[in-house]
């Protein structure tokens, strides 16, 4: 029997950024730019086994990944007003994903309601001891997402 490999969380990470929201990321690093606004997202799962997701990335970000769901100009209104949601919304698909990816699609698992924040300071992009890191650029700005199994 051949073994098969999980897909990565970077793999699946950029996966969901291109099929859900038509955006691809950069081989280069973004930059930091200061004094930027940053936002942190959490979604955890439980079932046979607990994990956390967190999405880490500005609010410009934030604002462009709402455009392209609905279509419209980043420059819009109704770009900046959904922002959040469209954060929030890309984490419930991008946490449905990996669930069934890591552990499988026989057991049940429940989603919690993402929780989103602004940051007070830009974030460490060291993962914890425990935590699996996928970094990406997209077009400039830099988005991070960690993965963190609870016992």
């Amino acid at each position: 029997m051949q073994d098969q490999k999980t897909p990565t969380l970077n793999s699946i990470f950029s996966e969901v950024l291109q099929n859900l929201a038509f955006m691809f990321h950069d081989e280069d690093e973004a930059e930091i730019a200061p004094g930027e606004v940053w936002l942190e997202t959490v979604i955890r799962y439980r079932g046979p086994q607990d994990g956390t997701l967190r999405l880490r990335c500005t609010r410009d970000f934030a604002v462009l990944l709402a455009a392209n769901l609905l279509g419209t100009d980043p420059e819009s209104a109704d770009s900046l007003g959904r922002a959040g949601d469209a954060v929030k919304e890309f984490m419930n698909i991008l946490c449905g994903q990996y669930v069934t990816a890591r552990h499988g699609v026989e057991d049940v698992f429940d989603l919690t309601i993402p929780e989103i924040e602004e940051l007070t300071e830009t974030p460490d992009f060291t993962p914890g001891p425990e935590e699996e890191a996928a970094g990406v650029s997209v077009q400039g700005h830099r988005v991070q997402v960690l993965y963190r199994p609870q016992a």
